[in-house]
């Protein structure tokens, strides 16, 4: 049962209001006396009586019972914070000691770190010199196989030189004594022309001639209109043919000039030729005006400046390029 507290001018006014509020008999109270009134020496109140109050219990237990609990809750909670106390301090021992384990093993593990450290750059010292040793003498090497070859290179090249002014002064000698002659000339083109008239389908007889330093091959037989061609392009192409066979034959040592010609082309294209720029001179020396012939090859032109030249107070000059070269028949200038 709880304890109430009261309080009253007296002790017993006090005690009634407990019996008043617990309801119960006078024998079934329990009181505690807390504090009695007091008066001042005038007697005058300074304070009210207190006290605590509760039902009685019915079965009361014995002092000496609730000592006995006490003792051994006492002696429980005392073993049970010895026990406490010494897992503890064994704990505490045993932490100290694997402490000390686990710090000296750090320690042993950081000497041991260390040394490992120590070890491995010393070894990456070693080996990064013996990498800078290794490609200073690859250097080394290099330079020395790179002068060596620039030496090779030199002597090659030293070697090679006179042997090619050798060769060019060879070449000199051999232009001027291994000169392919006209007659030779002749043979190479009279078997081209003729078997080229061949494959043509044209029946012709091939022969050539030789006047100092002019080779002409000619192929005389009937019906060649078709080895001529218009204004003699053909013909002209045939001999532009001739010319090449020859300089690649003789390595471009042939001596004299080559002309080839079919029926008679030329030497009938000549002296028409002769007798046309005769013609056009006479115009030229009667009104004083000068003509310009239609376009000709070189060898045309030749003979027109070849047929002029003979004539008195007539000159002829060439006009124009390539296929519109022409020449010009005009009076010749006093001055």
């Amino acid at each position: 049962m709880e304890w109430i507290e009261t309080t009253g001018v007296s002790l017993d006014e006090a005690k009634e209001r407990a019996l008043d509020r617990l309801g119960v008999a006078e024998d079934d109270l329990e009181v505690e006396v807390l504090a009695e009134p007091s008066r001042t020496m005038f007697g005058l109140k300074k304070s009210e009586a207190r006290l605590r109050a509760r039902v009685r219990p019915t079965s009361p237990r014995a002092k000496v019972d609730r000592r006995d609990r006490n003792r051994r809750s006492d002696r429980n909670g005392n073993q049970n914070r010895g026990g406490s106390s010494g897992r503890k301090g064994q704990e505490n021992r045993r932490g100290g000691r694997s402490g000390e384990t686990s710090d000296g093993d750090s320690s042993q593990s950081s000497r041991a770190g260390g040394n490992r450290r120590r070890r491995g750059s010393g070894e990456d010292r070693e080996t990064e010199r013996g990498r800078s040793e290794a490609e200073k003498d690859q250097k080394i090497k290099d330079s020395e196989t790179g002068r060596n070859r620039g030496r090779q290179k030199v002597a090659r090249d030293s070697s090679v030189k006179p042997a090619n002014e050798n060769d060019r002064g060879g070449d000199r000698e051999r232009a001027e004594v291994e000169a392919m002659d006209l007659q030779t000339q002749a043979q190479i083109t009279e078997d081209f022309v003729q078997g080229l008239l061949e494959k043509m389908g044209l029946d012709a007889r091939v022969a050539s001639t030789i006047d100092e330093d002019r080779l002409t091959v000619e192929a005389q037989g009937l019906n060649l209109g078709l080895a001529i061609g218009h204004r003699g392009e053909t013909v002209r192409a045939i001999t532009e043919l001739s010319r090449t066979l020859v300089q690649r034959s003789s390595d471009g040592q042939a001596e004299g000039s080559l002309i080839v010609d079919i029926g008679g082309y030329r030497e009938r294209r000549r002296s028409f030729l002769a007798d046309f720029a005769r013609s056009q001179a006479e115009e030229v020396l009667t009104d004083g005006r000068s003509r310009a012939l239609e376009p000709m090859g070189a060898a045309d032109r030749k003979v027109v400046h070849d047929t002029i030249g003979e004539i008195d107070g007539l000159m002829t000059v060439s006009e124009g390029s390539d296929a519109d070269r022409r020449v010009v028949i005009m009076v010749e200038s006093s001055g």
